[in-house]
Formats: C-alpha cells, structure tokens, sequence
C-alpha cells in the first residue's frame, strides 16, 4: 500500500472539508461569536473571571418563578456582578471598587457603552440571551474584562 503524497492529502483534506460545510454547516452565531473573541487579543486588560453564576445552582427550586440570573466576576481588587432578567431583557449591574467607571458592553455584532452612577451601578436595556462581555475602562487607561459567558 502507498502513503498518499502531501498534494493528494490536501485534496482528500478539501473533499472533506467541503463536505462537511454542505451537510452540517457553522451556525453563523458560532462564527461571530469567534471572531469576537478573537478580537479581544488586542485589548489590554486585567482578565475578570467567572466566580459564581446562578444558572449552575443545583439546589435550585423545581418550581422557581424567577427569571432572572445572578453572575459574578472577579480580578484583583475588581468585583463585578450582573443580574440578566430574561422577561424584560434588562442587565443590571455592580462594580467595587466604586465610583464613576466607563462599561461597554460586547454582544455579537455591537458593543453598548454606559457609565456606572457614583455607587458604581449602570443597567443596559434589551439585552437578549447570547454571548456577551464587558470592559470597564477605568480613568487613566486601566481596562478589566470580563469572560465571555453566554446568557
């Protein structure tokens, strides 16, 4: 039996690959949400990890009525928690330290910017479920990001 050449490889490669795009395509969301990750190699930022997010609760009610899903990061001195109700699409959030910081919101496809009030608070409006991360810009340049999470 003879190994196939490099060239031949590369076809048999193509073949499959195309292939694969017509009978179970990447779902166009799947793409964006890579390039939208991949864009964040260039901003320069403390890392905020995930902490504690409420949808992995496992003593969660059968019956719970609420609709809303608490998630919290954390880096260094930085703490940030979100809440996301679901029925009214509103994302409401805290950041400690405290004080007047910018807060951009990154969804597929837009990014959203507000400024949090002097207790360090700010709200988005219409926020649907997808994937989604935040920069806080601080005065002086300082950036802490978020991971992104999927609602």
């Amino acid at each position: 039996m003879t190994m196939p050449t490099d060239r031949e490889e590369e076809k048999i490669m193509a073949l499959l690959r195309r292939g694969l795009d017509q009978t179970d395509p990447v779902p166009p969301d799947v793409t964006e949400f890579a390039k939208a990750a991949l864009s964040w190699r260039t901003i320069e930022a403390e890392l905020a990890m995930l902490s504690y997010d409420s949808s992995e609760e496992t003593a969660t009610a059968v019956r719970s009525t609420t609709s809303a899903r608490i998630i919290g990061f954390e880096a260094g001195d930085w703490m940030i928690d979100l809440e996301h109700d679901a029925a009214t699409g509103e994302l409401r959030g805290h950041i400690e330290p405290v004080g007047r910081l910018d807060v951009e919101l990154h969804v597929i496809g837009a990014v959203l910017a507000t400024e949090t009030d002097d207790l360090g608070r700010f709200t988005f409006e219409g926020v649907e479920a997808g994937p989604l991360a935040l920069v806080i810009r601080v005065e002086g340049g300082e950036a802490v990001k978020t991971e992104w999470i999927v609602l």
